[in-house]
């Protein structure tokens, strides 16, 4: 038996690949056009662009449901533009299936589906909140307010219960427990804290710091600092491999992927991408 991927990702300068999803169909790529307000749908065997439907303002952000059948895409923010919703699309056919607006909630961008469930969890950065929506009734259900200045990525725990969301205008990071929506924990990061992943086993959680150009690791349970990656680069995304041992960093302004070792944080590899 043959398993294929359905890859998402956010058109920024360099990406990491986020919010995979299994599926025995073939494969698809989609692609968020931020500033064409569109999401391309690409067929990986062959490479072509199959359709680019319009998605809202602003489309950074987008998360595939756990069966890989629909994808979800935030409507984030742009000179001038404040989103306000969230778009629903047909994996396989492409086809925009619904609109819901998340007011007063504003600015969605970091999203993530919540196990096998019909729900999603998204950061409302202008708002700064943290918001769980019914993806099937197009309903807010639960909120966590951060009150904090760049409300702009989550991720999540390997079961699902706890969301570590970084706040790059605050230099923190929030852990809320998603059962209850309520914040456990606030902990300082470095300077500008946009990326963050947590590994396969659920004990370690990297951030990368833009302005400080560091990768700070924390113990995902306690959040207790055990090391500072200096980078000297901007490290935009991070994202671990299926087996947890190593991280791959993005270097925004260097053309790259950095790639590090989990136990040593050595660098293991560098991927130039022209």
């Amino acid at each position: 038996m043959s398993f294929t991927k359905n890859l998402t990702c956010a058109a920024t300068a360099i990406c990491l690949l986020a919010g995979t999803a299994l599926s025995a169909s073939a494969a698809t790529l989609m692609v968020g056009n931020k500033y064409a307000g569109t999401v391309s749908f690409i067929d990986l065997d062959t490479g072509q662009e199959e359709q680019r439907p319009i998605a809202g303002g602003s489309p950074h952000e987008l998360s595939v449901s756990p069966d890989g059948d629909k994808v979800v895409v935030v409507s984030y923010l742009e000179d001038g533009y404040i989103g306000r919703e969230l778009n629903v699309f047909d994996v396989a056919t492409s086809e925009h299936l619904k609109t819901f607006d998340i007011s007063p909630h504003m600015a969605p961008h970091g999203i993530a589906w919540l196990g096998d469930s019909d729900s999603v969890i998204v950061t409302t950065e202008e708002t700064r909140d943290v918001i769980t929506v019914d993806v099937a009734k197009g309903e807010v259900t639960g909120q966590a307010e951060t009150g904090l200045i760049g409300t702009h990525l989550l991720a999540m725990s390997p079961d699902d219960q706890t969301a570590y969301v970084t706040s790059r205008g605050s230099d923190k990071i929030s852990v809320i427990d998603v059962k209850t929506m309520e914040i456990i924990n606030t902990v300082k990061a470095d300077t500008g804290p946009e990326a963050v992943d947590v590994s396969p086993d659920g004990k370690s959680l990297w951030v990368g710091n833009n302005q400080s150009e560091t990768i700070v690791v924390f113990d995902a349970d306690t959040m207790e600092r055990q090391h500072v990656i200096e980078t000297g680069y901007l490290p935009i995304r991070v994202k671990f491999n299926p087996a947890g041992t190593m991280a791959a960093v993005a270097d925004l302004n260097g053309d790259r992927i950095v790639v590090y070792d989990r136990s040593t944080h050595e660098n293991a590899a560098k991927v130039d991408l022209a």
